[in-house]
């Protein structure tokens, strides 16, 4: 019996020396839990007036650019282009209040996170078209080949205008890719004009047939011939012989194909400065084309009208498109 009882006291007092029991694997991460990822520095708003995108060139060819503050990744980007009949009118119309009310647009999407550009491109009083064209091209490379320093996202940049500044986006949306219409200002060295979604406001879409499509639309013609803005925009009439090859070739229509941008257009029905047809032709083209293309029509909205493209529904229409086809 005595045997016994020293074997179990031997037993007990090695049991004891053993230490307690291991530790099961979700008590060894309670004691070293793993570091959490610094907090991101929060990025400070930026606001620049007047940059230039060509150097040492036109006084014209300068963009504004605001970069929202806070802690998101690289911001999309619009970029928008102004109206004017293409012999006038600013960039300061991205934050003006009247008209279409544009800087409320503005300020809905910089509340999203977004990056907002503004340019002044040549007007026609100094240059023809393509110029223009040249000029927006050379604006968005620019927006491109910074991106890095500003903290953008060079893969989403979009492009909006009203009116003439319409037809401006819907030309970087329908040639982009094609080296041909790239012209040669600005920052090149793989810089990109390419834009990956286009908003039009009663944009010109077909120089040619303008002055016709108010003829069918009960308008009269307008202003029409070789001293109407799309006259002086090509320096010949858009609609004689002469000028109807430059027209063409200044015709976002010319260049609707399957790579053309999403495309997103608004359009007053009583327009009688841009009818309804100019729109209405080219969102038909695309969708042919096999192209992205959308058209609201707004009912009572006369050429830039305050009272209907104010409206916050229609507001909400071009968020939820970028959402769709940028923020993605």
């Amino acid at each position: 019996m005595r045997e016994v009882v020293v074997v179990a006291a031997l037993a007990a007092l090695l049991a004891g020396c053993a230490g307690p029991a291991p530790l099961t694997p979700e008590e060894r991460r309670s004691l070293h839990p793993t570091p959490s990822a610094p907090p991101e520095t929060p990025v400070p708003a930026r606001h620049l007036v007047g940059r230039e995108y060509v150097k040492n060139g036109d006084d014209a060819q300068v963009l504004d650019l605001t970069v929202p503050g806070g802690h998101l990744g690289p911001r999309p980007v619009v970029v928008f282009v102004h109206g004017g009949g293409w012999e006038s009118g600013s960039r300061s119309m991205w934050e003006s209040s009247e008209g279409a009310n544009f800087a409320a647009l503005r300020a809905l999407l910089l509340e999203r996170g977004w990056a907002t550009v503004s340019v002044d491109y040549r007007l026609s009083d100094t240059a023809r078209m393509p110029a223009q064209l040249h000029d927006v091209k050379a604006a968005v490379r620019w927006v491109h080949a910074h991106a890095g320093r500003y903290g953008l996202d060079h893969d989403r940049i979009a492009v909006m205008g009203d009116s003439a500044g319409g037809h401006l986006a819907q030309l970087l949306g329908t040639t982009r890719g094609q080296a041909a219409h790239e012209g040669d200002l600005g920052v090149k060295n793989g810089a990109r004009s390419d834009v990956v979604a286009v908003v039009s406001y009663y944009g010109v879409s077909d120089l040619r047939r303008l002055v016709s499509d108010r003829v069918a639309a009960g308008c009269g013609q307008g202003s029409a011939g070789a001293t109407s803005p799309e006259g002086r925009l090509l320096g010949a009439d858009p609609a004689a012989s002469a000028g109807r090859a430059r027209a063409d070739a200044a015709s976002p229509l010319t260049y609707v194909s399957s790579e053309a941008a999403p495309t997103l257009m608004f359009h007053g029905k009583q327009d009688c400065v841009v009818p309804a047809a100019q729109s209405e032709r080219t969102v038909a083209a695309l969708r042919r084309a096999g192209a992205s293309a959308d058209l609201v029509l707004v009912d009572g909205a006369h050429h830039a009208d305050p009272v209907f493209f104010t409206r916050p529904e229609l507001q909400r229409r071009t968020l939820d498109f970028l959402a769709q086809h940028v923020e993605e």
